[in-house]
């Protein structure tokens, strides 16, 4: 009976408190294991969250200034360095509105900027407050054949052509010729491209809009603008103006609006005469971009008390929400415009 009764008590189960000891040291293991996985969990979106609006920022800066670096691209003959400077109108979508003429030879700015608050109908859903920038060049590579409803530059490089160059849409009106001067072998053809920079309240704009800042570019495509957005979250983006006073290509003073006169804050270079706005927008080499971006999403527990410089003296913010936001900034020179005088 002995012998049965140590056998019983050796296969006794747990008891109360220590089945609730057990049960109360396996809740405390899944809280913290629950506090970690929450705390990586938002520590992770938080990560993504910055890394989105430093992509979006930097972004910004690439692609502006790769268009930046190609304006007034108007072939490779050379007509653009002694050709009379035409300014359009921002929205000019026509041909023959696009500022290029035969004779004198007559040829648009490769950049131009337009201040906050200029009547741009052409722009879906344009900030009030938003800046302009518009870029015109002609495409690196010649095309193979013209397009409907596409305008065209063609230079000559005979010297027994009537014409220095031809623009339009019209196939039949590209007769110029190659410095061979044969018939059979036209000159090449290259395509005018017209791209604006701004700032819409909206990627998504369809009904009432998803309400993201965001950076959008109109191109001109066939005598419209087709519009894409370039990238979101994007709040603020400054432009900054170099201008060469002496032609030697490097800026010489930066300005807000080169179509004014600055005489009193540049300096530099004596005697330049800063009252004909159209040379001083010609004059430009060089353009420093000032981006404000901020993160896609709200973070818990932040409040943006902070201000930011965007390059115009006056400081933006704060703006006391939950977005986290960064300024960026990169000068782009405007190969086209400093090499020949270099």
């Amino acid at each position: 009976m002995k012998h049965r009764h140590l056998h019983r008590a050796r296969h006794q189960g747990f008891s109360l408190v220590e089945l609730m000891i057990g049960i109360t040291l396996s809740l405390l293991l899944l809280i913290a294991l629950g506090s970690l996985y929450l705390s990586t969990t938002r520590t992770r979106s938080e990560f993504s969250n910055s890394a989105e609006q430093m992509e979006n920022g930097r972004y910004t800066l690439d692609a502006l200034s790769r268009e930046l670096e190609l304006a007034g691209f108007f072939g490779p003959s050379g007509l653009a360095r002694s050709a009379v400077t035409s300014s359009p109108d921002v929205c000019a979508a026509d041909a023959a509105a696009l500022g290029f003429v035969g004779s004198p030879v007559t040829m648009p700015l490769g950049v131009q900027g337009f201040a906050p608050g200029t009547a741009a109908p052409c722009l879906d859903y344009l900030l009030p407050a938003s800046e302009i920038l518009v870029v015109r060049r002609v495409s690196t590579t010649p095309a193979a054949a013209v397009s409907a409803g596409q305008a065209y530059l063609q230079a000559s490089a005979c010297p027994d052509d009537t014409d220095l160059l031809v623009f339009g849409a019209s196939a039949p009106a590209f007769k110029l010729r190659t410095k061979a001067c044969n018939a059979a072998v036209p000159a090449e053809l290259r395509q005018a491209l017209v791209r604006i920079f701004y700032l819409a309240g909206c990627d998504q704009c369809s009904g009432s809009g998803d309400g993201v800042p965001t950076l959008k570019m109109a191109e001109l495509d066939g005598g419209t603008f087709r519009f894409s957005s370039l990238a979101q979250g994007i709040e603020d983006v400054h432009f900054v103006y170099g201008v060469d006073m002496d032609g030697n290509g490097s800026p010489d003073c930066y300005v807000g609006d080169p179509g004014t006169n600055n005489a009193a804050a540049c300096t530099t270079v004596a005697g330049y005469d800063w009252n004909t706005p159209l040379n001083n927008w010609r004059n430009v080499t060089a353009v420093r971009v000032n981006v404000l971006a901020r993160t896609p999403r709200k973070s818990t527990g932040w409040t943006d008390s902070r201000t930011y410089d965007v390059g115009r003296g006056p400081l933006v913010g704060p703006f006391n929400d939950g977005y986290k936001r960064h300024t960026y900034a990169q000068v782009a020179r405007l190969a086209n415009v400093a090499g020949p005088r270099e």
